[in-house]
Parts: C-alpha cells; sequence; structure tokens
C-alpha cells in the first residue's frame, strides 16, 4: 500500500482574526513580508545598478551582481511562498537552488582576485603550500579518520574547486526530484518518514552544502593575507550567514513542525508555522543582509577612485591603471553578462572531470613545477589551462600581478 502524506499545509487556511486587528495573522504576516521584501529589492537593485552602469572589472563584477541579486530573489519568492500556502513547496526549492549558483559565485570572485584566469590561478597554486584543513579536520585525525592535507596546492586548489561546484549540480538535481516528488505526492514536507522524499533529498542536501561551506571557509581562512588588499572578510560573512541563517532556521521549523512540537490553533493555522514563521525571518533578515551588502559589495571600489585606492593597497603603480566603463547604456550588457550561466555549466564539468576522468592522471599534481617548461621555453598547458573559465582582461590588479612586480 502506497504511503500517504497527510499534509495539512494549504488547507488549514482560515483562522480567526486578530482581534483588535480585524486581520488573521497570515494577513498580518504577508503585509510584513512584502514591506520587506520591497525594502530590501530597492536596496539591492540600486546597488547592482551602480555596479553594472560602473562595470569596469567584469570578471569581477558579475559575480557580484548574482551574490547580491540572490537577495531580492529570496524576498520577493518568500513572500510569494507565504501568500499562497498550498503552492509554497514549488515557490522554494527553486528559491534555494539559487544559493548554490550564489556559493559559486562567491568562489569564482575569490579565486579571479586571485588570479584572473584559471591558467595563472593553476600557476599561482603550483607555487603555494596547502595549509592544514581547518577544524573538524584535526578532531578527524585524531580519532582516526583520514583527512590528510593534500600534497600540493594545486591538489587543494582541485579539491576545494569540486566542493563547490558539486553542489551546483546537486542542488538543481535536488530541486527537480523535490518537484516531481511533490506533484506525484511523495515528497511530504511535513514528514519526516523515510518512506517520503522529503528526508532523503533533506539529507543530501545538508551534506552536500555543509561540504560547499566547508571548501570555502578553507580557502579563505587558507588565502585571507593573500586577499587582504580585497577586504574579502564582510563579503565572505555575508554570502556566509545568508545561507546559514536560511537553510539552518528552515530545517529547525520543519523539525519542530514534523514533530508536532508547534501546533496550529484558533489564530494560527498550519501555514502559518510551516511556512510564515520562516517567510518572515527570512523578509526581515533580507532587509538586514541588503544593508549589509552595501558595505561588502561598494559600487564605489569599481570607480577610477575606488580602483587607484586598491592599486595603493597592492603596491601597484596608479599610472598603470586603465578604466572603461563595459556596461553598455544604463548598463544591460552588465544585467546580460551576469545572467549567462555558461561559466558555471564549464566549471561543473571541470570539476567532474578531474574527480572521475582524471584520476589517472591525478598524481601527476604533485610533479607540476612552475620550471615545467615545453621545447620553445614556455610553460607547457594542460588542457584545463586552455579553458579559460574566468576571462581574462588587460589590468594587473590581482594577486598574480601583484606578485609578480
Amino acid at each position: 500500500m502506497p504511503a500517504f502524506c497527510n499534509s495539512t499545509d494549504g488547507h488549514v487556511y482560515s483562522t480567526t482574526p486578530i482581534p483588535g486587528v480585524g486581520l488573521t495573522v497570515s494577513q498580518v504576516g504577508f503585509i510584513i513580508c512584502a514591506i520587506f521584501a520591497i525594502f530590501t529589492t530597492s536596496i539591492a537593485l540600486y546597488l547592482i545598478q551602480r555596479h553594472a552602469c560602473n562595470y569596469t572589472r567584469p570578471d569581477e563584477q558579475r559575480h557580484i551582481i548574482r551574490i547580491i541579486l540572490m537577495l531580492p530573489v529570496y524576498s520577493i519568492i518568500t513572500t510569494f511562498s507565504y501568500g499562497y500556502y498550498f503552492w509554497a513547496i514549488y515557490f522554494e526549492v527553486i528559491r534555494d537552488c539559487y544559493e548554490a549558483f550564489a556559493l559559486a559565485s562567491f568562489f569564482f570572485l575569490m579565486t579571479y582576485l586571485i588570479a584572473p584566469t584559471l591558467h595563472e590561478q593553476k600557476q599561482f597554486f603550483r607555487r603555494w603550500e596547502p595549509k592544514p584543513w581547518p577544524w573538524p579536520a584535526n578532531w578527524c585525525l585524531k580519532v582516526g579518520i583520514p583527512f590528510r592535507t593534500p600534497r600540493n596546492g594545486l591538489t587543494w586548489f582541485n579539491i576545494i574547486w569540486v566542493g563547490t561546484f558539486q553542489f551546483c549540480a546537486i542542488r538543481v538535481v535536488s530541486t527537480f526530484v523535490s518537484l516531481a516528488t511533490q506533484w506525484y505526492g511523495v515528497y511530504c514536507e511535513e514528514s519526516w518518514s523515510p518512506a517520503f522524499a522529503h528526508l532523503w533529498v533533506t539529507i543530501i542536501v545538508v551534506i552536500m552544502i555543509s561540504i560547499a561551506l566547508y571548501v570555502l571557509v578553507a580557502f579563505y581562512t587558507a588565502l585571507k593575507d593573500e586577499l587582504d588588499p580585497y577586504r574579502p572578510f564582510l563579503k565572505f560573512m555575508s554570502i556566509k550567514l545568508v545561507v546559514f541563517f536560511i537553510f539552518w532556521q528552515m530545517i529547525i521549523i520543519s523539525v519542530l513542525m514534523g514533530f508536532h512540537i508547534m501546533k496550529p490553533g484558533e489564530f494560527v493555522s498550519e501555514g502559518d508555522l510551516g511556512t510564515g514563521i520562516n517567510a518572515v525571518l527570512i523578509s526581515v533578515e533580507m532587509f538586514g543582509f541588503a544593508i549589509l551588502h552595501l558595505f561588502s559589495y561598494p559600487w564605489r571600489d569599481y570607480t577610477e577612485e575606488g580602483l587607484a585606492e586598491r592599486y595603493k593597497r597592492m603596491g601597484l603603480a596608479v599610472k598603470d591603471l586603465e578604466v572603461t566603463r563595459k556596461g553598455g547604456l544604463f548598463g544591460w550588457r552588465a544585467w546580460v553578462d551576469a545572467f549567462n550561466p555558461w561559466d558555471f555549466c564549464k566549471a561543473t564539468a571541470r570539476g567532474v572531470r578531474w574527480l572521475f576522468v582524471g584520476v589517472k592522471k591525478r598524481h601527476q599534481d604533485s610533479i607540476f613545477s612552475p620550471d615545467d617548461r615545453d621545447e620553445t621555453g614556455r610553460e607547457s598547458p594542460t588542457l584545463d589551462d586552455k579553458e579559460d573559465i574566468l576571462p581574462s582582461h588587460t589590468r594587473s590588479g590581482s594577486m598574480s600581478g601583484r606578485q609578480s612586480k
């Protein structure tokens, strides 16, 4: 006999209005979400548009635009999910899918600040001595779980790469699985029974997002000195806190609902608890994060004055600075550039190839050196080197450029 999901989300919809207010909890919550969504979207679109109109470093700013865009995406979709209880699952899984691309965009941004092309990034990490993994790796070693530091920086970089982009692939697949199983009535967000897909999808996503966040923390902590001229701390915290708060508060609320610790009543419906609490929290949090993003990703850093200040911090000659706005009229080119997903596709494919196809040659990473050259005296590029996943431009304001000075 097939399992039956006893879902009440969307059915227990009518509740008694709050005394003295004349509105139900659902109506009040929806209004709160809508107000904060308007404020959040306004701040985010202002910041994005300023970046688009000052699109002087496309390989950085396309990822900044993608990261900032997560705020209105979350705010707007969350508001709709509260307004339409019964369809909330469809809104929410699409919303949550975007967080994977925001995390990948942050990783793209950090790697680009290290060096502007994949070939130069690999050259940097061939020379770089990998640092021990952060906690809990040291704890794993103490209890006998192998968690050793890679032999060389290039292998370390590839592990970080795979750990980040696996979440993009898994999140897209889990989104389609959630939508399909919900449509056929076997997802059941209200249940933690192994008979339904919700439990298994959640377990997989928890594991994969934990891996992605861990490798990003490892990347940041290991390279924070190299990234220091770009003031990365607020950038890192803003993206990490958004993902951390939203994901785990959703899990906690779902668990409390699943085990009937929170129950509907006269004024509060099932939807108010399962969807409404999380929706209101996200809407308020996104407004706070929108303000934080104004300081984390300031558009003035990409004006001529801001770039000149960056050059001074990095010890580069300001006279070598080239500033050209490449966003087009009203920044339309920047918007098109940010919405082009091709770099994500290529990056995910590269990670899959290194993880599976390149397993027989992976040990060769340890013999790579800065002096690997062909008969012409030039460094011999590998297949990955020929893939400019992070296109270069004429500036020298990256870490590789700084080190060569």
